[in-house]
């Protein structure tokens, strides 16, 4: 990718001609520290988070194009929502259509695809999400890359009331669900879209009770393939 120096030499120094080149060629980078939208234009967004605060970004206009987003700094119990135009609904690829950026180092690169829909091509996931089972409502919540879960007696997180395990927003996308705390007879319960390495298909991550407890998941698409689990039922 070009940086804004190049990229104005390819376009002869004049600003029109670089204006229309920068989506096809790519190249540029803007810093969002207060709620904003990101530059389409531009290649690279930079997140600066603190507190609670939204991003927008919009639809694609060239096929092609990309678009980088990594927050660079989360503080102040960091929630940067970022809600995204045009997220890509093709089956295998489906971009959720708001990203939750919490820590930093958490990176999304988006493609634009024939009919100008963003699709996630790589993401590098950082930080820790508490999931509190039975409670925390998961919408977003796609780039910690330890889902630490609270379990106090017996607890469920289904999909359908909006609390169960987020999918993956791209084909290798990597995550580990823990336990942090585990009290008054603890039996937690997270429902997921997920896979066995025995190729069944498997909807419930339970039996979760113990600090020890852990599932390593990759996902391939559709579901999360379970490839690593100590002390967890996968059913």
């Amino acid at each position: 990718m070009l940086t804004d120096t190049q990229l104005a030499q390819v376009g002869n120094f004049d600003i029109a001609t670089v204006n229309n080149l920068r989506p096809a060629i790519g190249g540029g980078r803007d810093l969002l520290s207060a709620a904003g939208a990101c530059d389409v234009t531009k290649y690279v967004t930079e997140l600066s988070v603190s507190g609670t605060v939204a991003f927008t970004l919009a639809a694609p206009t060239v096929v092609g194009d990309r678009k980088r987003i990594i927050c660079i700094s989360a503080t102040s119990t960091p929630v940067g929502t970022l809600t995204i135009s045009s997220p890509d609904d093709t089956a295998g690829f489906v971009l959720p259509s708001t990203i939750v950026f919490s820590a930093a180092g958490q990176l999304v690169e988006l493609i634009a695809t024939s009919n100008l829909k963003w699709r996630a091509i790589h993401v590098d996931r950082a930080g820790v999400q508490t999931l509190v089972i039975g409670t925390t409502l998961t919408a977003g919540l796609v780039m910690s890359h330890l889902y630490a879960c609270s379990v106090t007696g017996t607890v469920s997180s289904t999909i359908a009331a909006g609390r169960g395990l987020p999918n993956g927003i791209a084909p290798g996308d990597k995550c580990i669900v823990g336990c942090s705390v585990a009290a008054s007879t603890p039996v937690g319960n997270i429902e997921f879209a997920g896979l066995t390495t025995a190729n069944v298909a498997a909807t419930n991550l339970a039996a979760i009770g113990a600090t020890t407890d852990t599932v390593n998941l990759e996902w391939n698409g559709s579901a999360w393939l379970v490839v690593g689990n100590t002390g967890v039922t996968v059913s």
